[in-house]
């Protein structure tokens, strides 16, 4: 159980300070595996959840540090990269740290941390907007499972949970990419 929970944790901080890892399906595939541990369903859920988060946060943290103090105050910073990311923010409707909540939804802005960085957001409000909407997101997401867990076979909760995560992911890639799209037509 706890090798599960520190998976979980570096998935989520991976997915934050790296690339992509689909901590949707991780997340859930590890709470269809309460029974084997012998734990309630909720409280596996919850403790997920809260590992998630924590992951989540640790990894937006790490690439925001890393961005601060190991490119931008010793000046290493590809300058073009700085533009090209606050010229990005620009053509957004929300331009500031509330950004970070519409990306729980359409992947908007990739590698967080250090956008909070380039963009001088506050680290604070960037952190809490990370908590806020990976917690709404992902408990959504548990929720879901454990209904689906209630309402139907194991194998079956974890099929529909499985379609309705990658529907999601799917529709928030198809999301995004129309609003880059339509950022890009908006440009002068």
């Amino acid at each position: 159980m706890t090798g599960a929970l520190v998976a979980i944790f570096l998935i989520f901080m991976v997915d934050a300070a790296v690339f992509p890892a689909l901590p949707e399906i991780l997340i859930v595939l590890f709470y269809f595996s309460y029974p084997r541990f012998g734990v309630d369903a909720v409280a596996w859920a919850v403790a997920l959840l809260a590992v998630g988060v924590a992951g989540d946060l640790a990894g937006n943290f790490t690439l925001y540090w890393f961005v601060r103090n190991a490119l931008q105050r010793r000046n290493r910073m590809p300058k073009i990269i700085e533009r090209a990311m606050r010229r990005w923010t620009s053509f957004l409707l929300v331009r500031d740290e509330r950004v970070i909540l519409l990306n729980r939804i359409a992947p908007i802005v990739p590698l967080t941390g250090a956008f909070i960085a380039v963009c001088h957001w506050s680290l604070r409000r960037a952190l809490l907007y990370v908590a806020i909407g990976g917690a709404a997101k992902y408990a959504a997401l548990l929720v879901l499972a454990g209904w689906l867990g209630v309402t139907f076979s194991s194998e079956t909760a974890q099929v529909g949970t499985l379609i309705v995560i990658l529907v999601l992911v799917a529709a928030s890639a198809i999301a995004g990419r129309l609003r880059r799209r339509s950022a890009k037509g908006a440009a002068p």
